[in-house]
């Protein structure tokens, strides 16, 4: 395979790993197919690309969004309190025998402080 063979092939899937354009391209093949296939048929039927579109959002905007505010979510969650709280949760854990994550967690999950009968199931693990 040449340099120039390589260089195209890198070219061609540059785009494959975005999904709208993955999107665009499949619409485009979708659409050359079905006027294909009223070619076939037979059809003379002025197509235009609006044909069947009610000019809503994009297919995979909604899933995109989830997937944006779960991060920041996600993100918030976890973002490193202040000093002092930090240290004041990683004593208590180490005193409870359970890692800083699982105390958080619980924090986090539940909305309640472990103690001494709640973090024995962690402890067991």
């Amino acid at each position: 395979m040449s340099l120039a063979d390589i260089e195209a092939r890198v070219r061609a899937k540059a785009g494959a790993s975005d999904p709208r354009a993955r999107a665009k391209r499949y619409a485009a093949a979708e659409s050359a197919r079905r006027i294909a296939n009223l070619k076939a048929e037979g059809f003379v039927v002025p197509l235009s690309e609006w044909l069947g579109h009610n000019n809503g959002p994009d297919w995979d905007v909604a899933e995109l969004f989830i997937a944006f505010c779960w991060k920041k979510a996600l993100e918030k969650a976890w973002a490193p309190p202040t000093m002092e709280i930090g240290i004041r949760r990683a004593r208590k854990a180490e005193a409870l025998g359970v890692t800083y994550r699982q105390y958080v967690l619980e924090i986090l999950e539940r909305g309640r402080y472990l103690d001494e009968e709640t973090a024995a199931p962690f402890r067991a693990h």
